[in-house]
């Protein structure tokens, strides 16, 4: 029958307690210092500029939580640190009170003694159960020394009368759960594990079940799958943003939002028509939803540079900012689905313009520290001239970028080249199309599109050929040239572990780090379709090598397509460029190669050739070896004719 021993030292049950609270207690805590680390953390940069700092939102309840819990935690790590765990273990040299190892003299010596001290008739009356159980201990640690079947018992199941009945233990103290004071046990493991485990699983399998595989709502899907059209304009794109579940479930409306956004709105009105020459106005969805029109509002704000002065509506901003980058890939798998290459072009400007906090189709220089639209308005206006990349800038003398910066300091100047530097300059210096095993490109066949990037240097490679379509004499020839460029990069980089890594984009309006990657994809601006959906590359240091492989065009003939290299937190340094394809007929294929498939015969010393043996000469024959050449026995017309010979000589 099983035994229940309940943990009366407090041990287990304490390691229990520690179990269950370390499963809350350190998702929550890390949960939190995370979050005052995010909003507590001045993001300064090369340029001096920092961002606002704010007060982590942590409810109360939340930071007692976890104030208490780690005082409990160390308070019971303590107490099972300093806690002696009694181990009962059955051991006759102790119960004999002899050393181990002792001799069958002394064991038996010992035993006399005890025995006649605990002999149950020597024992007085009130101790008479006290001195039996002792005897009987005494009796079978002497048995276990000196009689061989006993002390097998022992060492087998560490005891002298076999194996024990099973013992359970409960983890618990015992007046936890006998008396009145079980059912408040019950109650605490019935809401344990039997509301509050299977509450929060639902609660994460349902939260599971409304995100895409990007993490976003599916009702946003919905709403972007209805809304979003082909002629979509960037006003367009941004109200049908608004409108995501995201922002329905996390922006709160407060009473105090509207007195709060009537500047923010007025400021948005006075700068889109000073400087765009267009109204700011709610859309139908925006006098129907509240949060619509707030998270535009704050939108707007953002793009335009418009300061938010107030706590609630700034924090609501920075979600909004940080979450709308996410959330643009929804609308673009939109797209690449329906191969819709403007609004595809609009949404990826759209990210680059809320990274960089630029309105869309703003100027490039904006994303340069202390350069802002008075600035670039004044120097245009006088000098009738304009950049329009931050390469350009760069590429430009000396004294045309001084006279363009002429009101910053010296170390707001280098401070302003240093950034302009780190921007990200990519340059293709390979572009062609490849067929497997095939010199030509013909109708049907998979082809590949090679794109070798390279940031930065720029070196001299032969001239891209005009159809892209690659030979196999090419393909060496340019690989020869790509290892000189490789050798020139690995020479001027340096060989560090920090070359190797991505490093955050320069954007100090938008709230965090943010990594920078690419889009990359092939289309036809003349149908303003997507030919091959867009891959994302987020590597790219010094160089890259991208490869795309789609099925080529139905019928023959010369196709132009563009291959597009879009940044998603850069303004001016997408790169698009045309390239020629041309497809022929499959009849124009060279004729292939006759082929030798001749069977030569197998050598006499190989496994083959011993098998080939012993199919002709049998295996006597084989384990013989070969058989020597015979000379040729002379024919009967043979004879007759050196008859003839000689009797002709004679």
């Amino acid at each position: 029958m099983a035994q229940y021993n309940y943990d009366e030292q407090g041990v287990t049950f304490n390691y229990f307690v520690l179990s269950v609270l370390s499963l809350f207690l350190i998702p929550l805590t890390i949960q939190w210092i995370y979050a005052i680390f995010k909003a507590t953390t001045v993001l300064d940069c090369s340029c001096g500029e920092t961002e606002v700092i704010t007060i982590a939102d942590v409810s109360i309840f939340r930071f007692l939580f976890i104030i208490l819990g780690w005082i409990l935690f160390a308070f019971l790590a303590y107490q099972v640190a300093n806690t002696e765990i009694k181990k009962d273990v059955w051991d006759p040299y102790e119960i004999l009170q002899i050393p181990e190892g002792s001799e069958m003299s002394d064991i038996k010596k010992t035993y006399r003694k005890l025995s006649l001290v605990y002999h149950p008739d020597k024992a007085p009356k009130d101790q008479a159960e006290e001195y039996e159980a002792k005897f009987v201990e005494i009796t079978k640690a002497y048995k276990v020394l000196t009689d061989d079947e006993i002390r097998k018992n022992y060492e087998e199941y560490g005891h002298p009368d076999g194996k024990q009945s099973f013992t359970m233990g409960i983890a618990l103290p015992k007046w936890l759960v006998e008396g009145s004071n079980s059912y408040i046990t019950l109650s605490f493991y019935g809401l344990l594990f039997g509301i509050l485990l299977p509450y929060n699983i639902a609660k994460w399998w349902y939260r599971s079940r409304r995100l895409t595989r990007d993490r976003i709502l599916n009702g946003s899907m919905t709403t972007y799958f209805k809304e979003l059209k082909e002629t979509s304009s960037y006003r367009d794109l941004m109200d049908i943003l608004s409108a995501s579940t995201e922002f329905k479930e996390n922006i709160p409306i407060r009473p105090s939002d509207e007195a709060n956004l009537a500047p923010i709105i007025t400021a948005i009105k006075d700068e889109m028509d000073k400087r765009f020459g267009q109204k700011f106005e709610k859309s139908k969805r925006q006098y129907s939803a509240p949060y619509c029109h707030k998270v535009n509002v704050l939108l707007h704000a953002h793009l335009l540079r418009i300061e938010v002065s107030d706590a609630g509506l700034l924090k609501d901003q920075q979600y909004v900012v940080e979450n709308s980058v996410r959330l643009l890939n929804g609308l673009l798998q939109i797209t690449f689905v329906k191969q819709w290459l403007a609004p595809t072009v609009k949404l990826m400007n759209l990210s680059q313009s809320i990274v960089q906090a630029i309105y869309p189709e703003g100027a490039a220089l904006l994303q340069l520290p202390y350069v802002n639209n008075n600035l670039l308005r004044q120097y245009f206006k006088n000098k009738k001239r304009n950049f329009s990349s931050v390469q350009a800038f760069l590429d430009a003398p000396e004294d045309q970028r001084k006279s363009l910066l002429k009101s910053l300091t010296d170390d707001q100047y280098l401070d302003c080249m240093e950034v302009a530097k780190s921007i990200p300059q990519l340059n293709a210096i390979k572009a062609e199309f490849r067929v497997a095993g095939d010199e030509i490109v013909t109708t049907g066949a998979v082809m590949t599109f090679v794109l070798k990037l390279q940031n930065g240097l720029v070196v001299d490679i032969k001239p891209e050929k005009a159809n892209g379509n690659a030979t196999q004499a090419d393909e060496e020839d340019d690989d020869e040239a790509l290892d000189a460029v490789d050798a020139i990069i690995e020479g001027k980089k340096q060989a560090t572990e920090s070359d190797e890594r991505i490093a955050a984009a320069h954007a100090p309006y938008f709230p965090g780090d943010k990594k920078p990657y690419w889009w990359i994809f092939l289309g036809d601006f003349k149908v303003q379709r997507i030919m091959v959906p867009p891959i994302k590359v987020t590597d790219i240091v010094s160089k890259k090598t991208v490869k795309l492989q789609f099925p080529g065009p139905p019928k023959a003939g010369t196709y132009t397509f563009s291959y597009c290299v879009y940044s998603d937190s850069f303004l001016g340094t997408d790169l698009r460029q045309d390239i020629k394809l041309i497809v022929h007929e499959p009849s124009d294929l060279p004729p292939e190669d006759d082929i030798d498939d001749t069977i030569s015969e197998p050598d006499e010393d190989s496994i083959a050739g011993q098998m080939k043996m012993m199919r002709e000469q049998g295996i006597s024959g084989a384990i013989s070896g070969p058989q020597k050449p015979q000379a040729p026995k002379p024919r009967a017309d043979d004879d007759d004719s050196s008859d003839s010979d000689s009797s002709d000589d004679e």
